[in-house]
């Protein structure tokens, strides 16, 4: 049996060395644009639609061989699309595995539903996905922020998936509720008022803010249309700075909400994975400070920590290969479990 590939591992910063538990593993920081996986290949996408029982219809993008030996799941986070996965996907699937990625309900081109919104109805959500798409054999699940959050959720209500979980990636995924203020400095706090001030209003007035996201330009990103979703018509997704323009104010603020709810989440799904488990975060992410992924990883000693120099929350798009890497690991030992 050969060894996984690995990368090489830059210094963590001193008070990451210096936290309890002892100085986490340090993932290499990698070009963007001009990155090699621009360049890979790219294999047939094939899209499904799931209905869910409360009218949403998920859509889902399936490359990779059907009858591969694993299935990897990739769970994007809010206000984004499936289409964050687009430099990891063709690397992986090359690996002759299947990858799933879906757009979370309200996002992209799958359908809102009547259902509240949760993070128990968005793991309940993944669990329809996975019952679907990948019923059968081993699994490897990664999710970016709330995705991380929703498949933290999900191995508490699906206990029965934890012996076919071979591998699991968090990225930056917090212990606790996300925040409009995750660290100290005058421009984080001028960044957290001005967030503040927008999660109030569309928490209170969401009308008025729906008037104004319609007049707005399709190449912003708050911009909201009067037509239906795409509804799985193309096989590509839906670029990220789109995964909002179908969803309605009273929506964004919702899943806010449900993102804030304060208090440390279970960890007795992720204990049971032990090291088949893996959280990664970058050293320089506002929104979620490595030093809240590490807060995660104290309750979780046996989890490999990586920390990627001068990441921001973007890590999946910025440094592809450290996301990359890291699943690439997983599959390694999902593969020779």
């Amino acid at each position: 049996m050969t060894s996984p590939p690995t990368g090489s591992r830059d210094a963590a910063s001193a008070a990451l060395l210096s936290a309890p538990g002892g100085p986490p593993h340090t993932g290499p920081s990698f070009p963007t644009a001009e990155s090699s996986l621009i360049n890979s290949q790219l294999s047939p996408t094939s899209t499904r639609r799931i209905s869910l029982p409360d009218g949403a219809e998920l859509t889902a993008y399936l490359d990779g061989p059907a009858d591969a030996p694993v299935t990897l799941v990739l769970v994007h986070g809010l206000s984004v699309t499936a289409d964050l996965w687009r430099l990891h996907t063709p690397p992986l699937a090359a690996q002759g595995i299947r990858v799933v990625r879906y757009d979370q309900r309200a996002h992209g081109q799958s359908t809102r539903g009547t259902a509240p919104i949760r993070l128990e109805k968005l793991a309940d959500d993944l669990s329809f996905l996975i019952d679907n798409c990948a019923p059968h054999g081993p699994l490897v699940l990664a999710g970016h922020s709330m995705g991380g959050m929703i498949l933290q959720t999900l191995t508490t209500m699906r206990p029965d998936l934890l012996p076919r979980i071979q591998g699991l990636l968090l990225i930056s995924t917090p212990d606790g509720p996300v925040t409009t203020r995750p660290v100290p400095g005058l421009r984080t706090r001028l960044l957290s008022w001005g967030r503040d001030l927008l999660a109030h209003t569309c928490t209170h007035a969401p009308a008025v803010v729906d008037a104004i996201r319609r007049r707005l330009p399709r190449s912003s990103p708050w911009a909201l249309s009067t037509a239906a979703p795409e509804s799985g018509r193309t096989s590509v997704p839906v670029v990220c700075r789109r995964g909002l323009h179908h969803t309605a104010t009273r929506d964004i603020a919702a899943f806010w909400q449900a993102l804030a709810i304060r208090g440390s989440r279970p960890v007795d799904g992720l204990r049971t994975l032990g090291p088949r488990l893996t959280l990664l975060a970058g050293s320089a992410d506002v929104h979620v400070p490595a030093g809240h992924t590490r807060a995660l990883v104290l309750r979780l000693p046996q989890a490999r920590f990586v920390v990627t120099d001068q990441a921001t929350h973007t890590l999946p798009i910025r440094h592809p290969h450290a996301v990359v890497e890291s699943l690439t690991h997983l599959l390694f030992t999902a593969r020779n479990h």
